[in-house]
C-alpha cells in the first residue's frame, strides 16, 4: 500500500484556497493543515487552520508545504524559513528577483 503525500498549505487567500481544492482532488495526497497569520475560524475542507507560529510543530507530520503567499512580501521571508523545515512548492513570481530568492532558499 502506498503512503499518501502529506500536504500543508501556507496562506489562505485565493491561491491557498485554490491549492486546497487541487489537493483534495488527488487521491495520493492528504491535506493535513492550513497555516495562516490570520485567525481562521475554519477552512472550506474542514482541515485544521493553524497559526503560523506553530508550523514547526508539524515538521514530522507534513511532507510538502505549498507556499501560497504573495511574492512581494510573504514568500521572500517565508520561503527560506519554511524550506529549512519542509520540502516546499511555491508561487514566487517576481521574475527579476528569482535568482536572489533561489539563493536565499538554498541557504
Amino acid at each position: 500500500m502506498n503512503q499518501k503525500i502529506r500536504i500543508g498549505i501556507v496562506g489562505y487567500g485565493n491561491v491557498g484556497k485554490g491549492a486546497e481544492k487541487a489537493v483534495l482532488q488527488n487521491q495520493d495526497m492528504e491535506l493535513i493543515a492550513v497555516f495562516s497569520r490570520r485567525v481562521l475560524k475554519s477552512t472550506e475542507s474542514s482541515v485544521p487552520a493553524v497559526d503560523m507560529t506553530k508550523i514547526a510543530e508539524y515538521k514530522d507530520k507534513i511532507d510538502v508545504m505549498l507556499l501560497c503567499g504573495g511574492s512581494a512580501t510573504d514568500l521572500v521571508e517565508q520561503g527560506p524559513h519554511i524550506a529549512g523545515m519542509f520540502h516546499t512548492v511555491d508561487t514566487f513570481d517576481t521574475h527579476a528577483k528569482i535568482p536572489e530568492y533561489f539563493q536565499a532558499v538554498d541557504r
